[in-house]
Formats: structure tokens, C-alpha cells, sequence
């Protein structure tokens, strides 16, 4: 039987080993039966619980460092493997996006380089989706990753640099471009009631749209025209997207400044009105808070289609959280105020 000292040493063996041109042009299968993947393979088979698994997960991640950045994708994306198995995204996130912007800055040199001339630039265009699809399977698992990813200027410079010209760094890049931690204000000025609510991985103010209302109206809060199960399960990233899908506004939604100095919610004053593209980071904020106003819907009826809500990977999960249903009192102050710098 293999023990894992030996697979663990194997792999390092094999990520110290330069990669050659003729490597960078072979098909994955040839490049996972290298002896060191063999054994791993191998090893794998007497893993039985998620501890183990973990275990081999701390001794590999470390790998994805190397020197030599096709082995480090290869390694990286092995490990992205272990995390769709159920392993520990946390231990593989801080080897991962250690690695990706030296990475990224080779992959774009490559085009203008010959393998004799930037061997490394070639190995890591060559490797990028390996690594790609390794990120993906770590950063839609958690806002934690996403974070740490979003606050590194030069990682996330890289993903932009390189999104065009390459596939899965696009998916990439979208997944960065979600908005997390989200706090918002919702209040509904002609009922006097307002929300607190908290979202996640949210791509689009559509996609904010589909989540809000479905909580909204799931939980009675608001009446309003009945949900298509389908697209909220869609739109959480609780079911796949197999085919185009449409959703439309059970309200009007337009920042704090569409409200009239009377109170009620200026549906002409276009201006305010929250686009359906428009990125949920930037909804306006009135006293530092972000707010949306809902009203009853006017000119017709607003929609979207599934392009601006459907999760990208299947472990992305969107959710939209009521974090505190506001007292009518508190509702109204804040509604009160807002009609009072209006005025």
C-alpha cells in the first residue's frame, strides 16, 4: 500500500522537475500518468474519510508554489479535484492565489515569446486552464476566497489582462466581478415597512431583482405576482442552468432620490430607476447606507433573462438574507428623512 509521505514526495519530486515543450503540448491524460499522479491515484483509493482527505490536501496544496508553473497548475488543478471531492477549499485558497498573479503575468508574455526564448511564459499560458478551473472550484465555494482574491491589485489586474483571450480566466473573472457582503436598505414607502437585507454573490441588479422579491413575497412580507420556482432556484445557484430563462419585476425599484418630496416614489424620473445591469455595489447610499425603494410598478413591467442571474459554476450559491424587518416606526423615520432632503 502506498502511504502518503511517499505520494506527498513523489509530487514535490516531480514539481521541482522543469516541464518541457513537448509536455506543454500533450493531451491531460498524458500528463496525469506521470508515475508521481500514478501513485497518487493509487494512495487515493484507501482514503475513507474527509480527514484523510484533508490530510493529503495540506502536504499537496503547498506544491502549487513551485517554481516551474505548469507543475504548479497541474498540481493546482489536482487539487481543485480534492476540493469538488469534498476537501477543505481553505487549505488549497491561500497556496492558489499565492501563485496566480506571477502566473497570470507570464501567461500574457507568452504570445509575443518563443518557448526557447521565456520557457516560463509558455508553461504558464500552457497551464492556465488547469489553474483557472482549480480557482473557480475554490473561489465559488465561499466569499472568504473572493475576498482575499478582490483585495490583491495584481491578481486581479492579471485575471482582467488576460479574461479576453482566455476562457476560464473569463469565468474567472466574472465570479470576482459578483458583489459580496451587501447590506441594503429596502423600504417600501406607500406600506411603511422596510428590510434590512443582506446578499451574496450577486452578479447584476436583475439578479438582486430575482433574489430580493423572491424573499420579499416568499416570506408575505409584500404581495405580489407569484414566483417561478424555477428561476429563484436558478438565480441561488440551487439548480443548474440548462436552458434561457426570464424574469421580470413584481415592483418598481429605484434608489433613495426617486422619492418625491410628497412621499410616494416618482416613477417619470427615469434617472432613479436601478438598471437592470447596473452593479449592486454602487447602488446609491443615503446617510451611508445603500437603499432600494419599492413601489407599485409603472410603465409596464421591467424583465430580464436568465444571462443576468444564472450561476456560473455549481457550487456558487446567491442568496439574498432579510437580516431585520424594520418596526413601522423605524420605517417610517427612515423614509421621513429621506422625503425630507428631498423636499
Amino acid at each position: 500500500m502506498t502511504d502518503r509521505a511517499s505520494v506527498v514526495a513523489a509530487l514535490a519530486e516531480l514539481a521541482q522537475k522543469p516541464s518541457t515543450a513537448h509536455e506543454l503540448r500533450a493531451q491531460p491524460g498524458e500528463t496525469f500518468s506521470a508515475p508521481a499522479f500514478e501513485r497518487l491515484r493509487d494512495y487515493i483509493q484507501s482514503i475513507e474519510t474527509r480527514t484523510q482527505l484533508n490530510e493529503l490536501i495540506a502536504e499537496v496544496a503547498p506544491l502549487i508554489g513551485s517554481a516551474d508553473p505548469f507543475r504548479a497548475a497541474v498540481i493546482a488543478v489536482q487539487c481543485g479535484t480534492f476540493v469538488e471531492w469534498g476537501g477543505d477549499h481553505a487549505l488549497v485558497a491561500p497556496h492558489l492565489l499565492g501563485a496566480l498573479p506571477r502566473h497570470l503575468e507570464l501567461a500574457q508574455r507568452a504570445e509575443d515569446t518563443t518557448f526557447d526564448a521565456e520557457p516560463d511564459a509558455h508553461r504558464a499560458r500552457a497551464g492556465l486552464t488547469f489553474l483557472m478551473l482549480a480557482t473557480m472550484a475554490v473561489l465559488c465555494r465561499d466569499a472568504t476566497p473572493r475576498r482575499a482574491a478582490r483585495a490583491n491589485p495584481a491578481l486581479v489586474a492579471g485575471v482582467e489582462a488576460m479574461r479576453d483571450a482566455h476562457n476560464e480566466t473569463n469565468f474567472v473573472a466574472q465570479v470576482l466581478g459578483f458583489t459580496d457582503d451587501l447590506e441594503l436598505l429596502a423600504l417600501v414607502p406607500g406600506e411603511g415597512k422596510g428590510f434590512r437585507v443582506k446578499f451574496e454573490a450577486v452578479a447584476t441588479c436583475a439578479h438582486l431583482f430575482t433574489l430580493l422579491q423572491a424573499e420579499l413575497i416568499g416570506s408575505g412580507h409584500l404581495s405580489g405576482e407569484p414566483l417561478d420556482d424555477a428561476v429563484v432556484a436558478v438565480a441561488r445557484g440551487e439548480v443548474p442552468h440548462t436552458q434561457h430563462m426570464h424574469d421580470s419585476a413584481r415592483f418598481h425599484y429605484c434608489a433613495w432620490f426617486g422619492m418625491q418630496p410628497n412621499g410616494e416614489l416618482d416613477g417619470t424620473n427615469i434617472g432613479s430607476w436601478l438598471p437592470v445591469d447596473y452593479d449592486p455595489g454602487a447602488i446609491p447610499e443615503f446617510d451611508g447606507v445603500p437603499v432600494v425603494l419599492i413601489g407599485p410598478k409603472v410603465l409596464g413591467s421591467r424583465s430580464w433573462d436568465s444571462n443576468f442571474f444564472a450561476n456560473i459554476h455549481d457550487a456558487l450559491r446567491s442568496r439574498a438574507e432579510i437580516v431585520e424587518v424594520l418596526t413601522p416606526q423605524a420605517a417610517r423615520e427612515w423614509i421621513e428623512k429621506i422625503r425630507a432632503a428631498r423636499a
